[in-house]
């Protein structure tokens, strides 16, 4: 375990709902602003190592003269949404999340939030500013719900420090037509049954472990082990080989690959630490077990040709030009035998759509499959996602009994 030599600038101190955190003052330098002395103060941490991190990389920075001053201190009335969202997210933010987390908040600052409000007036922000600005962010991004979360809570920041009077955020009405055509309709991404048995025959029948097929075996094995295991690309991309117990015919999930801060590659807990272990069914056992001879000079069981982590862009490319040249198969297939089997292959999905094809599968396989059983195989944080899947199957059932009942006279 990391051990660092005692800090005792590091307090602890315990929060209104009596959790037990840590926080330490440091020294800054003379701040050019006031020509005067300063000290900043971190809080939030969860453990004392966490703090420790901060502290050290504070002390380093100030050590050579590297340290940033923010301007977040400054008058209130000089204040910009920038100013405040840097004290937001250095102070408040930064502790609570993991790395990966950090990485895509900051490019959702950078890319679509500061841009349009950055340098504005904290204290000149009000609703009728923000409401042209968030019908804009509604006619170019299908994310709008999360923009705006995240642009409110800096401005619930401001608030609490008594920068803003109100909340401009409370006052705003969100489009209800947003864009939707930037990507797939979500609501398609996944497989039906007879879909993912067309996939899974074209993956087979197309790859093999001496690599002479038309789909690479690699390729082959990693996206069937997504749609029969319901992983998430980074939990898969991550797994080393001594997490699969080739004899109990299980896998242990405990880490994941994430983009962290700088864009680069790390392992991490799992999503919401959603550490568990799963079984196997025959099909990707015995094809983990081909795969493992034809790849085990790695620990990783899919590494790249470096034997460290592939890009986690990878898959999504992978699945894109299996079920492109499928289509094209199977089109030509169908020309020459009117095969009505090879009328249609498969709609594309991500690798994520793997995952909600999984569930779905469970769920059509067997009916006496809880959500609850579901939830905890593929570590959905909350059961309402496994729900929403579940719903959506029964509702398709529902209407297959509604056709079976219709007679004809």
């Amino acid at each position: 375990m990391f051990e660092y030599k005692k800090n005792y600038a590091i307090k602890e101190y315990t929060t209104k709902k009596g959790i037990t955190k840590y926080m330490f003052q440091i020294y800054i330098g003379i701040n050019p602003e006031t020509s005067k002395k300063s000290t900043t103060t971190r809080r939030g941490f969860k453990t004392p190592a966490l703090a420790n991190a901060e502290y050290r990389k504070i002390e380093a920075s100030v050590r050579n003269d590297s340290f940033v001053f923010s301007t977040a201190y400054s008058s209130p009335s000089q204040l910009t949404f920038n100013d405040v969202y840097l004290r937001w997210f250095t102070e408040s933010y930064r502790n609570t999340v993991q790395s990966s987390t950090i990485y895509k908040t900051k490019q959702m600052f950078d890319v679509h939030i500061l841009p349009a409000i950055g340098n504005m007036k904290i204290n000149a922000i009000t609703s009728d500013v923000l409401q042209p600005v968030v019908n804009s962010w509604a006619n170019k991004y299908t994310k709008l719900n999360i923009l705006s979360r995240y642009a409110k809570r800096v401005f619930d920041f401001a608030f609490t420090l008594k920068l803003i009077i109100e909340n401009p955020f409370d006052h705003i009405m969100f489009p209800k037509r947003q864009v939707t055509n930037l990507v797939k309709d979500q609501s398609n991404n996944f497989f039906s049954s007879l879909e993912l048995e067309k996939f899974t025959r074209y993956l087979l029948n197309n790859s093999n472990k001496d690599n002479t097929g038309s789909i690479d075996f690699t390729h082959a094995t990693f996206l069937l082990v997504l749609a029969y295991t319901g992983m998430r690309k980074g939990e898969l991309l991550a797994l080393e080989w001594n997490d699969i117990n080739f004899d109990d015919s299980t896998i242990d999930i405990k880490r994941t690959l994430a983009m962290v801060e700088g864009g680069k590659l790390a392992v991490q807990p799992p999503k919401w630490l959603s550490y568990r272990i799963i079984d196997l069914n025959n099909l990707i056992l015995n094809l983990l077990k081909t795969y493992h001879e034809y790849s085990s000079e790695s620990i990783l069981v899919f590494p790249n040709d470096k034997n460290t982590w592939r890009n986690l862009s990878k898959p999504n490319t992978w699945i894109k030009s299996v079920i492109n040249q499928g289509i094209s198969d199977f089109n030509a297939t169908y020309i020459q035998t009117n095969d009505d089997y090879y009328k249609i292959f498969v709609h594309q999905i991500t690798p994520h759509g793997l995952r909600h094809t999984h569930a779905t599968w469970l769920f059509e396989k067997d009916s006496t499959i809880t959500p609850k059983s579901v939830q905890e195989r593929l570590g959905h944080k909350n059961i309402s996602v496994t729900l929403d899947i579940y719903t959506h199957v029964t509702s398709i059932q529902k209407e297959k009994l509604k056709s079976a009942l219709d007679i004809d006279f």
